[in-house]
């Protein structure tokens, strides 16, 4: 072919735009303590009463995106202008305040096209959305809305930009009270009261660090390429024609999603913990967790409305739809699918399993998985399994706060030498 052509032209521009677009960090932890979901959630927590004032500042720009089989897929995401890394994120960063914050959002469209920013459930034209034209900078200034759950995307061509990589969360803590939200019906309220004081939650109330978000994200490459070459989408056509490929959660998947210990619950027995679950794709998805079951807080639907549960059901598994968030508790209850006295510790009652490491993986820690029922969502690239939407949580220790014993490499399964 004549490299003249226009054919070759144009691939030739293809070729030399990828050279200058930036990778995306992924997961929420990947851009440093601005972005992180656990650890430092919530870490200016403050006296009742005072307002503080959050402020940030985003660019919506395009990014490639590395998928778990290595394949590089182009995306438009948003970048922390505010994070010394300067590089586009896969969710977009995490927003976090404390109801009535003054909140203040700067976002700039580096995009050549015209691109929205919305937060269903905030009040005003920040929860209704506005548009930003190219090289435009946008403020939007509002109180942080009442605790709970919220995801940020952009409504315009829907599902078409949210899908394509333009979607974080936000996460707002009540001003007052014990639970994740301002206004908890007697149940929410009921439970919340008995971790930590009752027979069978003993350990530790809540606390707002004993948090992880997981964004379930599913990505088509070809409308990826289009996006990419510029070709208009039709909202339409992206709804009939979309063919999930890969799953990701925080927009990692299989051995880095379970892995992340900033996506992976983690701690001892009696440390219950928040799950905030957000479906930014186009597939409804059933995770299922092992070791124990959750207690379903509340939902918010993709109008922003949160139904807050007044029976608070224990489930393994429950459905997220599209646009949807989901509040998890998972109890960090000692497993009962662990035989014996329950009076013994775990480190003293299975000395031998902890002490094991099979195919040189130290089974200390106890890590328990999460993977969802809907099985496609298991595999990558069209049949890579188990490389899609799985992680898991960790117990790391004894109800009385002593850690477990590391496993011994040197041991092949035997327990620990005793002198």
């Amino acid at each position: 072919m004549d490299r003249s052509s226009p054919e070759m032209t144009e691939a030739g521009r293809q070729i030399n735009r990828r050279q200058f677009i930036r990778y995306a960090v992924l997961g929420l932890g990947a851009a440093g303590a601005a972005g992180l979901a656990g650890g430092t959630l919530f870490q200016w927590l403050r006296t009742p009463g005072t307002v503080a004032r959050v402020s940030r500042r985003f660019a919506i720009t395009e990014a490639l995106v590395q998928m778990i089989d290595g394949q590089e897929i182009y995306h438009w995401a948003f970048e922390d202008l505010d994070n010394p890394m300067h590089l586009p994120q896969m969710p977009g960063p995490l927003i976090e305040a404390v109801e009535g914050d003054a909140v203040e959002l700067s976002i700039t469209n580096n995009l050549p096209a015209v691109h929205g920013f919305r937060i269903p459930g905030a009040p005003g034209e920040t929860g209704n959305g506005i548009e930003i034209k190219p090289g435009e900078t946008a403020v939007l200034s509002f109180p942080a809305p009442e605790g709970g759950s919220y995801m940020y995307l952009d409504h315009l061509n829907a599902p078409v930009n949210r899908v394509l990589g333009l979607h974080g969360p936000m996460a707002v803590l009540p001003a007052m009270g014990n639970t994740p939200y301002s206004r908890p019906t007697p149940n929410v309220q009921k439970l919340f009261d008995h971790l930590g004081a009752t027979e069978h939650f003993p350990g530790e109330p809540w606390k707002p660090e004993h948090s992880r978000i997981w964004i379930f994200h599913s990505i088509d490459p070809k409308f990826n390429a289009m996006a990419e070459k510029g070709e208009p989408i039709d909202a339409a056509r992206f709804k009939e024609e979309f063919v999930a490929r890969y799953f990701t959660i925080n927009g990692e998947s299989g051995a880095l999603s379970s892995h992340n210990h900033h996506t992976t619950p983690e701690g001892r027995i009696g440390q219950p913990h928040l799950i905030r679950i957000m479906d930014t794709g186009m597939t409804a998805d059933s995770p299922h967790i092992h070791g124990n079951h959750v207690y379903l807080l509340a939902i918010r639907d993709i109008g922003g409305n949160l139904r807050i549960q007044e029976s608070v059901p224990m489930v393994d598994t429950f459905t997220d739809e599209v646009s949807q968030c989901m509040d998890w508790l998972l109890p960090f209850i000692r497993p009962p699918d662990i035989p014996g006295d329950h009076l013994i510790p775990l480190r003293r009652l299975i000395p031998r399993e902890l002490a094991l490491t099979l195919g040189g993986v130290g089974q200390s820690p106890l890590m328990y998985p999460m993977h969802g029922h809907n099985e496609q969502s298991q595999s990558a690239a069209g049949g890579n399994y188990p490389q899609g939407m799985v992680t898991g949580w960790i117990i790391t220790g004894d109800l009385d706060g002593v850690s477990f014993p590391p496993a011994n490499p040197e041991e092949k399964g035997g327990p620990p030498e005793t002198h």
